[in-house]
């Protein structure tokens, strides 16, 4: 287990990183970053890995959910360059970093109070649900099982807002104004039509 201090640090890289990528994107500067190499990629990659080993540790889940700013580093970390192709293996850290990025975020969806819950959305949680469903990689099977694994997780989200949580801890009543704010996310990314057939065709409806 990481002390609170290491958490903070491993948290304060993945921000920095975070800064410098949305920085050079503003300035369309994003394939020639210095950051976006493969040696940063890795470490970005493992350094999320170390936070997400975390959040599922009893005695430290409150340190890294509650880290100022990761929140909207993850959230902006969730579309990494998507559609950016240089080579397979930077294709494939890019992936790996979108996708526990994602993890990291429904993590703190599974492990957190109602607060964690109205920062999730706050930060633009329904966009990143609704994006996570129309990028789903991989074929056949392998896209199949990745889709359906989004689509619970988004079906267990609005369970959890509308019914409220009392089935584990940490338990919270419902919240109907963070399922108006999150539906209304998804509608702006224009998917909420894509999800809901989804759903009704994985029995999730």
């Amino acid at each position: 287990m990481q002390s609170k201090q290491e958490i903070q640090e491993t948290a304060r890289v993945i921000i920095s990183f975070t800064n410098s990528y949305t920085y050079n994107k503003e300035r369309k500067q994003i394939e020639k970053s210095e950051s976006d190499t493969t040696s940063s990629l890795t470490d970005i990659a493992s350094a999320l890995q170390s936070l997400i080993n975390q959040i599922q540790d009893n005695n430290s889940s409150k340190s890294v959910i509650n880290t100022p700013n990761l929140l909207l580093s993850l959230t902006s970390l969730t579309s990494f360059q998507i559609g950016i192709h240089i080579s397979q293996e930077e294709d494939q850290l890019r992936f790996t970093v979108r996708s526990r990025s994602r993890l990291y975020l429904w993590l703190i969806q599974y492990y957190g109070d109602a607060q964690n819950q109205s920062e999730l959305v706050n930060q633009g949680y329904g966009r990143v649900l609704s994006i996570s469903v129309s990028t789903a990689g991989g074929v056949g099977e392998e896209q199949d099982k990745e889709c359906s694994i989004r689509l619970n997780r988004i079906y267990q989200f609005f369970k959890d807002l509308n019914q409220g949580r009392n089935y584990r801890k940490p338990s919270f009543q419902p919240l109907p104004l963070l399922t108006r704010v999150s539906l209304e996310q998804i509608e702006e990314e224009g998917a909420n039509e894509e999800i809901d057939t989804q759903m009704n065709t994985k029995g999730l409806s």
